[in-house]
């Protein structure tokens, strides 16, 4: 099963091309390959990641023919929003505005955060399901994870791969990376994947550019998620072939990252994430909630930074307290605090693609479904060996920790057909 439906160009001007998708015209950027009008290709994140002959297009076309406008019809449908006599004046005079896409106030977004009426929130996260059908319409990306190293250098207070853990080690050498990668490719169709590791320098420059280059004649697209790299290594990853990053800044309350984060500076961090935006990095980042000493507007602030730093996709979830952290004892939050975050995310950010990361399933067993239908509209399904997987334990209790992979895409696939997403990730 692939995850992007393949579109033909229909117009091309410089390294900009016009893509027809069953009617639907999609601008996406090509800087990888020669192309012209009439071809086929996949896209992915907004880039053209690989061409595709037309014979092999027209015959995955014409299973998504029908799929294509009968999942957008269930999608349709399940973003309705119902009207409920029972909500407070005040929800209702805020989601309004929401829906005339004018801007909130800073206690508007406070007094959404702490909706806890049953209908209320149903409310809440119907709108933010409607916006996000209105503005992204069925789509939803899915791409593959490849989580490579449990080494890090750091010692975050919240994380269970932290260097002062002890805990089993392991790094997959080049050749298993690339491996695994094929696979994805080959076998289970990704046209997206997410090379992840601790912050382990064992992974010099020179072997990163190796494993990008190697990875990128899989014509995919790569996401790193590899920690604070120089900015010349990021410079240098990006000719090499990579073109999208997840690095998160965790939170916006500086002493809550100096605390948590011994020897780092959030001001280092968001210059990073700012310079990676420069360098035309597509941009996944974000933040933890559930941290100690956090507050309902250090909740708020993040978003709003998220938003600031132009992020292409919005990364969050809650803190799962690590065994052997100094957070082991730390409270987890409630479900339906997460699910807010994804829902003011969508308001704030009406065109924004919002992860339901692995973090938030292990919370409940449907906060995926329930995710997606407050607003969010990405996933990742975990692709690396499972001997290795199992010891990724930035958390415990992973939710794909034993999944096995067809088991995981086919439940996903089921999943987002039953509400009438389609898994791609087309362009805009």
């Amino acid at each position: 099963m692939c995850y992007a439906i393949p579109g033909k160009i229909v117009k091309l001007k410089n390294n900009l091309a016009v893509v027809d998708y069953f009617g639907e015209k999609r601008n996406v950027l090509n800087d990888f390959l020669k192309v012209k009008v009439n071809d086929y290709i996949y896209a992915q994140g907004g880039i053209i990641v690989n061409k595709i002959p037309a014979k092999e297009a027209k015959e995955i076309l014409a299973f998504w023919r029908e799929k294509f406008f009968e999942l957008k019809k269930i999608d349709n449908k399940l973003s309705q929003v119902k009207k409920n006599q029972k909500i407070s004046s005040n929800i209702l005079a805020i989601l309004q505005k929401v829906n005339l896409k004018q801007s909130l106030t800073n206690k508007e977004l406070l007094k959404l955060l702490n909706v806890s009426d049953e209908q209320e929130l149903k409310l809440l996260f119907a709108t933010a399901n409607n916006i996000r059908q209105k503005e992204n319409d069925n789509a939803c990306c899915v791409h593959g994870i490849i989580e490579f190293s449990n080494y890090c250098q750091n010692d975050c207070y919240y994380c269970g791969i932290r260097k002062s853990c002890r805990i089993p080690r392991y790094r997959m050498s080049l050749e298993e990376i690339i491996k695994t990668a094929k696979s994805a490719v080959n076998n289970f169709g990704f046209k997206a994947l997410v090379l992840q590791s601790g912050e382990d320098f064992w992974y010099d420059e020179k072997k990163l550019i190796k494993l990008v280059k190697e990875i990128r004649k899989l014509n995919i697209l790569i996401f790193l998620s590899i920690g604070e790299r120089s900015k010349r290594t990021y410079k240098k990853l990006f000719a090499a072939g990579a073109r999208a990053v997840l690095l998160r800044f965790e939170t916006s309350n500086k002493k809550i990252y100096q605390k948590l984060r011994p020897g780092k500076i959030l001001t280092d961090r968001v210059e990073l994430i700012k310079h990676l935006k420069k360098l035309s990095y597509i941009l996944a980042t974000g933040f933890l909630t559930g941290l100690p000493g956090e507050t309902k507007q250090d909740i708020i602030n993040n978003i709003l930074l998220t938003k600031s730093l132009k992020a292409d996709m919005y990364s969050f979830g809650p803190l799962i307290p690590a065994f052997n952290t100094p957070l082991a004892k730390q409270k987890m939050i409630a479900k339906d605090l997460m699910l807010k975050i994804i829902a003011i995310t969508r308001f704030i950010e009406r065109d924004a693609k919002i992860l339901v990361t692995t973090a938030m399933e292990t919370l409940d067993k449907k906060v995926k479904e329930q995710g997606l239908l407050a607003g969010a509209n990405s996933l990742m399904i975990n692709v690396t060996p499972s001997g290795y997987r199992k010891k990724y334990v930035i958390y415990p209790a992973r939710a794909d920790k034993n999944k096995e992979i067809k088991k995981n895409i086919k439940e996903t696939l089921d999943l987002l057909y039953s509400l009438g997403r389609a898994p791609t990730d087309v362009g805009t």
